[in-house]
């Protein structure tokens, strides 16, 4: 019949015994499986170490590890090479471990059933130093002292697969920036040729020799200008000398003896020019040397202005012409069968001719100096274009300069950490609590089995009658009638068994029998067969 809104113990307990063998048989079918569970199930015993990870002994503001992973990173590579099928083999034959299972199954299907009897769990800040990461290694097996010594043999590959890799990630990094290295000195070098090409060939066009060049035009010009003056100054000598001497050739071919000689030794201006031609020479000489401010290059020009001065005033007292010439024509100069006028003669012709190739000297110096003036000023015009030029091969040069130092410093600090890693001076794994004999095993939890047992018994022991009850229409009595109808009950007429009826209460009452006696039969198989296992379970 359909439930009741209020419903209490008297009609709960009057429902549970209408349907006892719905409560009685789910309850102890389920609980002999739970039985059977925790008993047939094979044990399983569970070993567990601690590995203890230890950062590097030296600090690493000294030295900088180049294995920048993880724990988590670096348990995964190491858990895949231990876990892989070699490692697991050779542990399984030392150990002989899962010797039945070897003859019977495939060798993948063996280390697959030994992959899942490995656990690892990663315990940050859990050990006695929560500065540190530590890991816990786990291995099940049938026997505890299988199971312990199956996690201390894959502990030590832990440890040991920890050095070899990290020893090779370090030595790998070494060789890697090694090789870069090399390639990046080989561009380096070449472009260190490219720039020393480019400056030899341009030598003295580069933007680092403009003030150079500079200077040496100042300097140029500066000699330019002294070398014309020079020549000025020669050529003004030599005009002078070219007057003397043909003032001394026109007195010779034309005069008297010596009334030339006594007229030429009488007259003082004669004296005066003899001393205006060496002053004039003093200045040529000093000109061609300094500038024309030089103190001693001004006193001598002053003392030429004032030798003309006398020399012209001497001539006008004389009444000599300014060309030099005497009344009537008489020449004023050495006769030439003097001795003394013949090496005068010779002396004049001597500084002539070396005034003239001093100018020629003079001549062809200038033109090397402006042909240096013109090459220096064709320097410094293209000094800007060299400029752009050296600017595209310095940055190269400077950027790949910056690589190879980089590359350089990472390589000698790798250096350093291959070194770390080979003395062991890396982070390093350590065993903090070695593998324990298990003295219980991990599984099967037979006190919880049996709860969950218990407790899925109970939920379809008396859920079942209780959702079947809901779901029958049938009216057992009175009140469940007066529930559904209101209408008043005027009396009750018993049930009526027919044949029908007697038939299904027959059915069900074999099938009770049926449910007991198989009931009572698997649970003293049972007991048979496990007795021995269920009296060490219970420690009889």
């Amino acid at each position: 019949m359909p439930l009741q809104p209020k419903m209490g113990l008297r009609e709960y307990g009057l429902l549970f015994l209408r349907r006892k063998w719905m409560v009685v048989f789910p309850f102890f079918y389920i609980l002999l499986a739970a039985c059977v569970y925790c008993v047939v199930t094979p044990e399983l015993y569970r070993s567990e170490t601690t590995i203890l990870i230890i950062p590097q002994s030296v600090p690493q503001d000294y030295v900088r590890s180049t294995i920048s992973v993880n724990v988590a990173q670096q348990l995964a590579t190491i858990n895949q090479q231990v876990l892989s099928r070699t490692t697991l083999m050779k542990v399984m034959e030392e150990l002989r471990l899962f010797e039945k299972e070897r003859k019977e199954l495939a060798p993948e299907e063996v280390v697959e059933l030994m992959r899942k009897r490995v656990g690892i769990e990663v315990a940050q800040g859990k050990t006695r130093d929560s500065a540190s990461d530590a890991f816990t290694l786990s291995f099940q097996y049938e026997d505890p002292k299988s199971a312990m010594n199956g996690a201390a043999r894959l502990a030590s590959f832990f440890i040991d697969e920890n050095l070899k890799t990290r020893e090779q990630q370090a030595v790998g990094t070494s060789e890697f920036l090694d090789s870069q290295l090399k390639e990046t000195k080989e561009k380096l070098e070449a472009l260190e040729g490219r720039v020393k090409e480019y400056k030899m060939r341009f030598m003295g066009e580069l933007p680092q020799q403009m003030e150079a060049n500079l200077r040496m035009l100042t300097g140029l010009q500066d000699r330019l200008r002294s070398n014309e003056a020079s020549a000025r100054a020669l050529e003004d000598r030599k005009a002078y000398l070219e007057a003397q001497l043909s003032l001394m050739e026109k007195s010779i071919t034309a005069g008297d003896n010596g009334q030339a000689l006594s007229s030429y030794g009488q007259n003082p201006s004669l004296s005066l020019e003899g001393q205006l031609a060496l002053k004039r020479a003093r200045l040529a000489e000093l000109s061609s040397k300094y500038t024309p401010m030089y103190p001693s290059v001004v006193a001598a020009r002053q003392e030429v202005e004032e030798l003309e001065k006398r020399v012209a005033e001497s001539r006008v007292s004389a009444s000599l012409p300014p060309d030099g010439k005497q009344p009537g024509g008489a020449l004023s100069a050495p006769a030439s069968s003097s001795p003394e006028g013949t090496e005068e003669l010779r002396r004049m012709k001597a500084q002539l001719q070396a005034s003239t190739v001093e100018i020629a000297s003079l001549k062809r110096e200038k033109q090397v100096i402006e042909q240096n003036i013109a090459a220096v000023e064709q320097k410094i015009e293209r000094s800007p274009k060299r400029e752009q030029e050296m600017i595209s091969l310095i940055r190269d040069y400077e950027n790949q300069k910056k690589s190879y130092d980089d590359l350089l410093k990472k390589k000698l600090e790798a250096d350093v950490s291959q070194n770390l890693e080979k003395r062991q001076k890396g982070t390093q794994f350590q065993i903090l609590d070695p593998a324990n004999l298990p003295q219980e095993s991990f599984r099967p939890d037979r006190r919880k089995g049996m709860l969950i047992g218990l407790l899925l018994a109970l939920a379809v022991g008396f859920g079942g009658p209780v959702f079947r009850e809901s779901m029958d229409l049938t009216l057992h009595d009175v009140r469940a009638f007066k529930h559904l109808f209101k209408a008043p009950i005027l009396g009750t007429i018993p049930a009526v068994l027919g044949p029908e009826s007697h038939r299904e209460q027959a059915l069900r009452r074999a099938a009770v029998i049926g449910g007991l006696v198989t009931f009572t039969v698997a649970l003293s198989v049972f007991l048979i067969a496990y007795h021995a296992k269920i009296r060490a379970i219970l420690n009889i």
